[in-house]
């Protein structure tokens, strides 16, 4: 896998932030056909990894600029119209956080106003200051009354969102919390301390196919919609809890759900949390995240990257640009300490000046392009590095 050299605290996480599996210990999925087609190797483009074409100009944005670059190359939107999203993390990586930031960036294009941005909280926990943290625009048009208990209620919220043909963005926050009719079940009878040796709820039916109805019912849901989700051009964000992958040091985080999300996901990208952000040394006040787009349809490329997460801001996507552009060596010291913001203002000063700089002066749009025009200078000099002195296998030779 190529790396690109971004914030250093990204590039070296420690063993247990960097290996991820999509496998689920417990449940082996039943995929049927699709199974046999999936390749579970990352570092490899798989049979379901084939390039989608896709118009740059109609991105929904990630909800950072790096993120967007990462997934599509442009700074101003990562993710595809019509496709499924699967965002993967430890509890307190800022995956809701980076959900609803994509949904209030959204709020500020006009091209998404018709969108119904909907947040179907299955943990039933939203601690969130919406209007102080993502705007009144996103507080007005958040819609928080679709809550799916089981993978059965989230498959029929999921149609009638569909059926409306309305486009959408829907967040299912989180698959791990969605339980299933079947398992509602066996809990009644375990309460009542029933366990059942005849009938279709014995132990004897269930043999073989234990705790394996959610991620079949998931599969077919993905299967079922996958043609309207495109039509709708809607888009669905999937966030999944990491697990500890108990017996398996090569691969200690997994997820659960099975094979199904990471067959159909246009984008998966697990988060992890490299630190926390210290104010005088004692009062906490943030955390740097880590994210590896690990499937990616629209490029091919999986690309790392990294931001800062602050409880009364949300992510600040100012400061993770102004940092890459001093990593990538665009922004050259003129002290020991200091930087001038070449191509955007002839300001000279420390990280921290330059950020306030940037929101003072209004140029976070200039400052992104920036990102973006760097980013592809960087993704130009990887190809050219991996093809030099080398020739296409099909490339014309007369």
């Amino acid at each position: 896998m190529v790396q690109l050299k971004l914030r250093r605290k990204a590039q070296e996480p420690s063993s247990d932030e960097e290996i991820y599996s999509d496998e689920d210990p417990e449940v082996e999925d039943d995929l049927d056909e699709e199974e046999d087609l999936e390749d579970e190797d990352d570092e490899g483009l798989g049979v379901e990894e084939k390039i989608e074409s896709f118009d740059p100009d109609h991105l929904i944005p990630t909800g950072t600029t790096l993120l967007n670059c990462a997934s599509s190359g442009f700074p101003h939107g990562g993710f595809k119209k019509g496709t499924l999203v699967n965002i993967i993390g430890d509890s307190f990586t800022g995956k809701t956080l980076l959900a609803l930031t994509m949904l209030a960036e959204m709020t500020m294009i006009k091209e998404f106003d018709k969108y119904r941005l909907i947040l179907d909280n299955t943990e039933a926990i939203l601690d969130f200051n919406i209007p102080l943290l993502f705007g009144k625009k996103l507080a007005s048009r958040l819609e928080t009354k679709v809550v799916s208990s089981t993978i059965e209620s989230f498959y029929e919220n999921f149609l009638r969102a569909l059926k409306e043909r309305t486009p959408f963005v829907m967040i299912l926050d989180s698959f791990d919390a969605l339980t299933s009719k079947v398992e509602e079940k066996r809990a009644q009878l375990s309460i009542k301390g029933k366990r059942t040796t005849e009938g279709p709820d014995s132990e004897t039916k269930q043999k073989g196919s234990y705790k394996t109805e959610k991620p079949k019912l998931a599969s077919e849901l993905f299967r079922v919609t996958a043609r309207d989700l495109k039509a709708v051009e809607a888009l669905l964000i999937i966030i999944s809890q990491t697990r500890d992958n108990i017996g398996n040091t090569f691969v200690p985080k997994t997820r659960s759900g099975g094979k199904a999300l990471k067959f159909y996901s246009c984008h998966e990208m697990w988060l992890a949390h490299l630190g926390a952000i210290w104010l005088q040394k004692k009062w906490e006040i943030g955390a740097d995240v880590g994210v590896r787009v690990s499937k990616n349809k629209l490029t091919g490329k999986k690309r790392r990257i990294s931001f800062s997460t602050y409880d009364e801001i949300g992510i600040d996507d100012i400061r993770a640009n102004v940092e890459f552009l001093i990593e990538e060596g665009v922004w050259k010291n003129e002290t020991k300490q200091t930087y001038k913001a070449l191509e955007l203002t002839d300001d000279v000063g420390t990280p921290e000046t330059l950020i306030r700089v940037v929101e003072q002066k209004n140029l976070q749009k200039e400052l992104q392009l920036l990102v973006g025009y760097t980013w592809k200078k960087i993704e130009t000099k990887v190809r050219h590095k991996i093809i030099t002195s080398r020739r296409g296998k099909y490339e014309d030779r007369n």
